[in-house]
């Protein structure tokens, strides 16, 4: 399974799910789907870290289609165009890829437990998506991305662990995808998929304002 699939897997429980919640808000099973996006894109973020030429660039383009993305995702959120109360994923994203670059660049084991704790808190000052338990279940797969089992295990104990609503449990299931990922890019759709989520974001808000 390659890049591209896990790509295509997370857009889908990600549409599930925002539609679940936006439109659909008694269909729980939709929202069950959605818990399988995240973890997929916690995943990839790190293989999208280990492969790139220029992780400033990356790090840019995350934080830029964030801002990009923070009027829809306000919307379909609060109904309000600004809404300074939660941020988008892309924040956590970013933050995520932050957390990474940190690490690798500090040589002491102080330094890396320094800037672990300091990203976590940004996450919660700012309130980015997931907030501190996004960027940990990022660090799972980080740190035992050589030793898949043990990232695998990690991630599980996080997700049960820090998460108060059972709901959560299902993003278990996304490490059977990320399992069968095969090390292969798959077709180059880069800005297709930054894009996707903005654009799915509005149109789930236009209809919902179409029927209400």
């Amino acid at each position: 399974m390659s890049a591209f699939t896990l790509k295509i897997i997370a857009c889908l429980a990600m549409v599930t799910d925002h539609a679940g919640h936006t439109l659909f808000p008694g269909k729980e099973w939709m929202r069950c789907v959605g818990r399988l996006a995240f973890p997929i894109y916690c995943f990839l973020l790190t293989e999208g870290f280990k492969h790139t030429r220029n992780v400033f660039k990356y790090m840019g383009r995350l934080l830029l289609f964030g801002f990009i993305s923070e009027v829809p995702y306000d919307l379909i959120n609060s109904g309000k165009a600004f809404d300074p109360s939660s941020q988008n994923v892309y924040f956590t994203l970013f933050l995520g890829v932050l957390m990474m670059f940190l690490i690798e660049r500090s040589n002491d084991i102080t330094l890396k437990a320094l800037a672990l704790v300091s990203v976590m808190l940004c996450a919660e000052t700012l309130h980015v998506t997931y907030s501190f338990r996004g960027i940990y279940m990022i660090l799972s797969f980080y740190l035992f991305k050589d030793f898949p089992l043990l990232a695998g295990l990690n991630f599980l104990a996080a997700n049960i662990r820090l998460y108060r609503t059972k709901i959560q449990y299902y993003g278990g299931f996304a490490l059977i995808p990320v399992f069968l990922y095969n090390g292969k890019k798959g077709p180059a759709m880069k800005y297709f998929f930054y894009l996707f989520y903005p654009l799915h974001l509005i149109l789930i808000y236009l209809t919902k304002r179409y029927f209400s």
